[in-house]
């Protein structure tokens, strides 16, 4: 198999988290908690990190698919411009 080409971008199937897979160690996640978003960025550094970030890119849990750049950006800003948008990390980029 090929080497993937970053950022990829993917969704889950119930529409409530968007992610933005910047390298093998590095996503952006955009979490839709009611009517609020809420922005994760993670920098793996442990193997269950790590993990979560290959089932992403291979896409092989079934609850996830691909969605483009665009569909991400606007969720993103979603996120930014809505006054319960709030940004955090478990282990900061």
């Amino acid at each position: 198999m090929s080497e993937p080409r970053f950022p990829l971008y993917r969704r889950s199937v119930n529409g409530l988290n968007w992610y933005r897979i910047e390298s093998d160690t590095e996503i952006t996640e955009v979490q839709r908690v009611g009517s609020r978003y809420v922005v994760h960025r993670m920098k793996a550094l442990i193997y269950p990190e790590k993990m979560r970030i290959m089932e992403l890119i291979m896409m092989e849990d079934g609850g996830v698919e691909g969605c483009d750049a665009n569909e991400f950006d606007e969720v993103l800003r979603a996120a930014g411009s809505r006054s319960g948008g709030a940004a955090g990390s478990g282990n900061p980029a």
